[in-house]
């Protein structure tokens, strides 16, 4: 029997553990979907839309980051244009012409030399032929003189033209015939070389460019002009670099050769007119631009100028609006259009699907695994798991909705500030819900696992997850055993409260405490939270008590009121278990605030755990007067008929329509227990008559045992107001031991192993029922003529007087 008992329970938790699982899993895939974009959206227009009215508003079903090439491309562009072109600037430009015409002049006169030395006998005989004939003819010697014959200059000039191209090379420029015989007939000297260097060095000063023609485009930002060394071996005069904005300041080399012609008469004052003409004409010639446009350097500025222009990149956030009805469609609407029809058709959105999936099955089982391994009060039922599931999806669907609603909303009457619509958003709704139906441990965790699931669906935004944890915690406080809906909008004003605050301390900490937008918003939350988070759940809270068997405290009270059709006929057809009920339900109510029970529901289940006995009130001891009907019968058919009022009560309750939490008192404040006084009777007749021994199941009741706190405590107050009976003083001492014993009998008989009562909640229900029996005892003792031992005979037992030691061991 222990063996398959054990198969049995292993079975069960199996069996539950799979139902866990697909819970988690039907989770999950609603999330998939409630999360991610969803298949079903409506047409993205094409390319032809380009120009014309959009008929409807189109808004982002996530966030989506659209690159705009064109926007992109022109924006490096003008980054490119922003790049000043950049000139080399030759600093050794000036040096170079000067270096260049000195080794021009060298270059001459080393040819004057050459010329010397070839016809140097020739001169010297010429010259003592000149002598000889002078002496001669005046008899007297002639002085020493250089004539320059004009058959001389021109055999001179003849060996020049010769030498002319070494001229040219040297100096790099060509140079005119008659200005290089001016030059040659002033022998290349060094008074004319440095005149022509004089005349060189003042006019290439500053930036000299071949044709201003080039630069004049750049008239209207500038130009990068960049220092370089123009020569091998000549020290670097710099590699720093000008922006030059002022183009007028470059002169081209027909102005720098005007200026040349201007100088030359101050600069050239020594020279004879010819030779001033043929210097200043070899030093034009010779000019060269200082100033030379760098295409490859500036190419390469310009890339890297474009290679810093990130993409552009149009960052669309989950909800927003793409474009309006009665807007124009865009190339920038298109772009976002194609970004919308490749999402739809590639695995992207399949993969972001699965990762929503993903998300809330771990946060779904790693908190239900934490709650049920290690908080005492978590114990979930099968329909428990189901109501969390389906309230989990039904949040998220509403959440979903009502911010589409609120957009929409938004869209269309632009008086409705965005701030304020979104605020309405009933976020907490849940967490009320849950903790209206079931426990705070319940609640707790239901909104630990919600509230990152809420600011996932919000757009990843940490904002709503904050407000789904603060204000559902908040309200779920709130509401608990909220007896009626006034309590329930108290609640959901507690929550719209918190709501606002968090807002307030998002914009605290963003820096816009001061905007509207979070005025508007703060008086959104408010209004939601007072307004529609308590209507949704009044509205909604009947229809999982009728679809789960759930029960909250408003249906209780009205169930609580003695005006009650089930409650007036027990007091009429059984006054005595009508008391005897009212007595254990202010035992139990005092003893579930003690332990933090749900008061209300032990209250109400005391009132009707006894109802089956109005059925047949005359064979109850409370409702007896003098006749026993008891001692016509048989123990076995005393026990029937003591065990039947069980029957009887929940065929009563469910004609009756009454919740389930509520005719569950009925089996479970009896449990499994022995009716004890006529087992003890029956075992005496059958040792009188020498009969077998009783079959002990034939008075047993059937169970099942205290599934509930609350119903092991109506168990407990049954079993001592039963006992009380037969107790003579009613002291402190003796009520606690009295107490103490009928708890300790129903522990000993294992009633309380399948509900989560724990030592320290025992003592607290010992001391509770103590101190409350202890002032009814005195308030009693108060009324004249009222005798001791009859102060609780309306708490009497279930059976007729049974014998002394069987009241004792509280057995009935």
């Amino acid at each position: 029997m222990g063996m398959a008992e054990g198969k049995q329970r292993l079975k069960v938790k199996q069996v539950r553990q799979l139902a866990a699982v697909g819970l988690i899993l039907g989770v999950s895939v609603c999330a998939a979907f409630l999360l991610t974009p969803s298949r079903f959206t409506p047409a993205i227009p094409g390319d032809e839309a380009l120009g014309l009215v959009s008929t409807r508003t189109i808004k982002a079903n996530r966030d989506y980051d659209v690159r705009d090439p064109e926007t992109t491309e022109n924006k490096r562009d003008e980054a490119a244009r922003s790049v000043w072109p950049v000139y080399d600037f030759n600093a050794a430009a000036g040096e170079t012409l000067k270096q260049r015409l000195s080794t021009a002049f060298a270059q001459g006169r080393s040819a004057i030399d050459a010329w010397k030395r070839e016809n140097l006998a020739k001169a010297a005989h010429l010259e003592a032929v000149r002598s000889e004939s002078a002496r001669t003819a005046s008899g007297t010697p002639a002085p020493r003189q250089a004539l320059r014959t004009a058959p001389e200059e021109a055999e001179l000039f003849k060996a020049l033209e010769g030498t002319r191209d070494e001229f040219v090379k040297a100096l790099q420029a060509i140079v005119d015939p008659a200005e290089y015989v001016e030059l040659g007939r002033a022998r290349f000297d060094s008074p004319t070389e440095l005149a022509a260097l004089r005349l060189a060095g003042f006019v290439t000063n500053g930036y000299i460019i071949e044709n201003r023609l080039l630069i004049a485009a750049e008239r209207e930002h500038g130009i990068t002009v960049r220092n370089v060394a123009a020569l091998p071996g000549l020290p670097s005069l710099g590699t720093g670099e000008d922006r030059v904005r002022d183009i007028d300041r470059i002169r081209d080399l027909s102005q720098v050769r005007a200026e040349v012609d201007r100088a030359a008469p101050e600069q050239l004052a020594e020279l004879s007119p010819a030779l001033r003409n043929a210097v200043a004409e070899l030093v034009k010639r010779a000019l060269r631009p200082n100033l030379a446009y760098d295409d490859a350097e500036t190419r390469r500025r310009q890339q890297e100028k474009r290679s810093a222009v990130k993409d552009v990149v149009v960052q669309i956030k989950k909800g927003e609006k793409i474009i309006g009805d009665g807007e124009v469609v865009t190339p920038t609407h298109l772009l976002i259009f194609h970004e919308l029809r490749a999402a739809g058709r590639s695995v992207e959105t399949d993969q972001v699907r699965f990762g929503g999936a993903l998300f809330a099955a771990l946060v779904c089982a790693a908190l239900f695994q934490f709650g049920r391994r290690n908080v005492r009060k978590f114990r979930l039922r099968s329909r428990d798991g189901i109501l969390l599931a389906a309230v989990l999806v039904g949040q998220l669907l509403l959440v979903r909705g009502t911010l589409a609603l609120a957009d929409d909303a938004h869209d269309l009457w632009n008086v409705i500030p965005a701030d304020f619509a979104a605020a309405l958003v009933p976020i907490a709704g849940g967490s009320l819900l849950v903790r209206f139906l079931l426990t705070s441990e319940a609640a707790l965790i239901w909104t630990a696992a919600y509230a990152p699931l809420c600011g996932l669906l919000a757009g990843a935004s940490l904002q709503a997850a904050v407000v789904a944890v603060v204000a559902g915690v908040v309200g779920a406080d709130r509401i608990a055993h909220a007896g009626s809906r006034g309590a329930i909008f108290r609640a959901g004003a507690w929550s719209g409260v918190a709501h606002a605050l968090v807002l307030l301390s998002f914009a605290l900490f963003g820096s816009r405490v001061l905007w509207f937008e979070t005025g508007f918003g703060m008086a959104g939350a408010v209004v939601g939270g007072g307004l529609i988070v308590p209507v949704l759940t009044i509205l909604v809270a009947p229809l999982f008590e009728h679809a789960f068997g759930y029960v909250t405290d408003v249906r209780l009270l009205t169930l609580a009121n003695f005006n009650h059709p089930v409650l007036k006929d027990l007091i009429v057809q059984a006054p005595g278990t009508y008391h005897h009920s009212i007595v254990i339900g202010t035992l139990v109510e005092a003893a579930a605030k003690e332990i933090h029970a749900n008061p209300l529901l032990a209250r109400v289940g005391a009132y009707y755990h006894d109802i089956g006995k109005g059925k047949n009130p005359l064979y109850f001891g409370e409702n007896q007067k003098s006749e026993n009907r008891h001692d016509q019968l048989t123990p076995q058919l005393s026990a029937g008929m003591i065990r039947r009022h069980v029957a009887d009560g929940v065929e009563l309750a469910l004609a009756k329509k009454l919740p389930k939490p509520v005719v569950d008192f009925i089996p479970q404040h009896h449990g499994t227990r022995v009716i004890a006084h006529f087992l003890h009777r029956a075992r005496e007749e059958a040792l009188r008559q020498g009969q077998p021994e009783p079959n002990e199941a034939d008075f047993r009741y059937a169970g099942p045992k205290p599934q509930s706190r609350e119903a092991a405590l109506v168990m407990i107050a049954d079993m001592v107001v039963a006992t009380t009976r037969n107790l003579g003083d009613a002291t402190p001492e003796a009520l606690r031991q009295l107490v103490d014993r009928a708890i300790q009998a129903v522990v000993a008989e294992g009633q309380l192993t399948e509900c989560d009562l724990t030592l320290r909640d025992l003592e607290r229900v010992a001391q509770s029922f103590t101190s409350r029996l202890q002032a009814i005892y005195q308030a009693r003792a108060g009324d004249p003529g009222t005798p001791p031992r009859a102060v609780l005979r309306v708490l009497g037992p279930d059976t007729p007087a049974p014998p002394l030691d069987a009241r004792k061991t509280g057995a009935l």
